[in-house]
C-alpha cells in the first residue's frame, strides 16, 4: 500500500494511490480517529469513494475493526450504507462476517439492508451462523437476552452466531433465503433441537417457491401457504391439511416478538393440558411439550392418512415425469438393483419402479399418503404431491 501526507489545506483531499485508495481509506483502516474527523470536515471530501476492490472507507473501518471510526462515519448523513464491493459485500455483511455486534446493530438501526447478499448468495444470516462468537462493542444486549429466552438458551450464549442471527431475523432478515449452494441459514444449524426452536419463531415459508415468506392465507382452513408472487397459482386443496380451498386472502404475518409470546403461551397450554389428563410430571416442560406435539402429530397422521396402494404409486409416477431422480434422493432408494436409464424417455415406468422399490422395503406403518406426501414436498415435486393429496380423504 502507498502512503499519503495527511497535511491538507487547499490541496486535493481525494487523491488515489495505485490501489485506488484515498487518505480517508487509509485513515479509516488504521483507526486514525482525529484524521478521519478532519477529513470528513473538509468540503471536498468524498466519504463514499470506492477503491479498486470496490471498498469504501466504511468497508475499511469495519474490516480494520475500528469501532469508533465506524461510529464517526455513521454520524455523517452522506455516508451510504449499502454500497457493495467487488465481492458484493456491503459494510453490514462485512461486520457480521467478522463478528462485530456493535457495528452490526448500528448499521441495522440506520437502515442498512438486512437482506443484502454477497457474491456467493450469502445473507447476513448465513454469515452470522458461520460466526462462532461476536464482539459486543458496547452494544445493548437486551434484545439478545430476549432471543436467548425465546430459544431457551443460557444468556452466556447471547453472543453466539445463532442468537445474533435470531436478532437479525427480528429486524427483517429472511431465514428462508437460499445461497448459491442452495442452503438456507437454517441448513447450517447442526443441532436439530435448536433448529426446531428457531423455526417456531420464524415467518412461515411459501410452500411453492420455498424462497419467500408466506403471506397468503387460504379459507376455510386459515393456513398460510404462499407468498405474494405465488398467490396466483391455482390451488384446489390446502397444501398443509388438504382440505378444499374456497378462497384466499393476503395477511400480515405476526412480528417476531408476537410469535415468541404465542409460542410460549402454546407451550404452557399444552403442558397444563397434559398434566390435567394425568400425564407424568417432568422437570423440563419443553421436552414434555415437544414429546406431546410429536404424539399429537403421529395420531393426526394415523387418523387422516390412508394406507398407500400400488395404484397411488402409479398416479404419482405419472406426475413426477423427469423429476423422478429427486425422489430417489429424498427416499434414499437403492437403485443399484433396478434397471434405470438416465437418458430414457420412459419416465413414468422408471418413476414407478423407484416408488415401488421404496414401497416394498419400507416399514408398513410408514407406508402412508402422509409419508410419501412429505417426501414429495421435500423434493419439491408439488404436482405429484397435489395428485396424491386429492386422494387423501
Amino acid at each position: 500500500m502507498g502512503s499519503f501526507s495527511f497535511a491538507f489545506g487547499c490541496v486535493e483531499v481525494n487523491p488515489r494511490d495505485k490501489d485506488g485508495q484515498t487518505p480517508l481509506h487509509w485513515a479509516c483502516w488504521l483507526g486514525f480517529l482525529h484524521t478521519v474527523d478532519l477529513l470528513l470536515g473538509h468540503n471536498g471530501i468524498d466519504a463514499n469513494v470506492v477503491d479498486n476492490d470496490g471498498d469504501t472507507p466504511l468497508h475499511e473501518a469495519v474490516r480494520g475493526q475500528e469501532y469508533q471510526v465506524v461510529c464517526l462515519l455513521l454520524k455523517q448523513g452522506s455516508v451510504q450504507l449499502d454500497i457493495q464491493n467487488n465481492q458484493k459485500r456491503t459494510p453490514l455483511l462485512e461486520a457480521v462476517s467478522r463478528g462485530h455486534l456493535g457495528m452490526t446493530q448500528k448499521l441495522v438501526a440506520l437502515g442498512a439492508n438486512v437482506n443484502a447478499v454477497d457474491g456467493e448468495g450469502n445473507s447476513c444470516l448465513h454469515l452470522a451462523m458461520a460466526t462462532e462468537k461476536f464482539n459486543s462493542e458496547d452494544a445493548p444486549l437486551d434484545l439478545l437476552n430476549e432471543c436467548c429466552t425465546a430459544l431457551k438458551m443460557k444468556k452466556k450464549r447471547r453472543l453466539s452466531g445463532v442468537v445474533v442471527a435470531t436478532y437479525l431475523a427480528s429486524q427483517g432478515a429472511d431465514f428462508h433465503h437460499k445461497n448459491n449452494k442452495n442452503n438456507t441459514p437454517l441448513d447450517l444449524i447442526k443441532d436439530p433441537n435448536l433448529r426446531r426452536k428457531l423455526e417456531a419463531f420464524l415467518p412461515p415459508q411459501c410452500l411453492l417457491c420455498r424462497n419467500k415468506e408466506a403471506t397468503t392465507k387460504v379459507h376455510p382452513c386459515e393456513h398460510l401457504l404462499t407468498c405474494e408472487e405465488c398467490s396466483n397459482v391455482p390451488l384446489k386443496r390446502c397444501l398443509r391439511c388438504f382440505k378444499p380451498v374456497t378462497s384466499r386472502g393476503r395477511v400480515e404475518a405476526p412480528k417476531f416478538e408476537d410469535r415468541c409470546v404465542q409460542t410460549e403461551a402454546t407451550c404452557q397450554e399444552l403442558g397444563a393440558a397434559s398434566q390435567a389428563i394425568g400425564a407424568p410430571k417432568c422437570e423440563d416442560r419443553c421436552v414434555q411439550t415437544e414429546a406431546t406435539c410429536q404424539e399429537l402429530g403421529a395420531a393426526s397422521q394415523a387418523i387422516e392418512s390412508p394406507v398407500l396402494k400400488e395404484k397411488d404409486l402409479l398416479r404419482v409416477a405419472k406426475r413426477l415425469g423427469r423429476d423422478w431422480w429427486q425422489i430417489v434422493i429424498v427416499l434414499e432408494v437403492d437403485t443399484t438393483k433396478l434397471k434405470i436409464d438416465d437418458e430414457s424417455n420412459v419416465t413414468v415406468k422408471q418413476g414407478y419402479q423407484i416408488l415401488y422399490e421404496w414401497f416394498k422395503n419400507c416399514d408398513p406403518e410408514t407406508r402412508t399418503h402422509a409419508t410419501l406426501r412429505a417426501a414429495l414436498e421435500e423434493a419439491e415435486c408439488f404436482a405429484a404431491m397435489e395428485c396424491l393429496s386429492l386422494d387423501a380423504k
